[in-house]
């Protein structure tokens, strides 16, 4: 008898983290940083860096306001009455959710 394989999450099982890795990912490359130049900025460990990207995991405030700050962003909380007027630079990291 064989044992089932572990199911696996996909980035689509995750939901709004997709953004958030995504995110994350391309403005590493953007700036030319290794995960582990990442990891170092934001004294976090490699496998949290590559989680985040992964989308496998729910990074804390902490680790996200480190990760976003070694990437030169910031985190900008509104009042959902006022998501329509995000600057055009900002990711609306709830946009997958309301489109279900």
């Amino acid at each position: 008898m064989t044992r089932p394989q572990p199911r696996r999450r996909t980035r689509a099982d995750i939901g709004p983290l997709t953004a958030f890795a995504e995110f994350v990912a391309q403005r590493r490359h953007v700036l030319g940083l290794t995960q582990l130049d990442l990891a170092d900025l934001a004294d976090v460990g490699v496998s949290t860096v590559r989680n985040v990207e992964a989308g496998r995991t729910s990074p804390t405030l902490e680790v996200t306001l480190r990760v976003l700050n070694a990437l030169g962003s910031t985190l900008v909380s509104l009042p959902q009455a006022s998501a329509d007027r995000l600057p055009r630079d900002a990711v609306d990291l709830g946009r997958d959710r309301n489109a279900r």
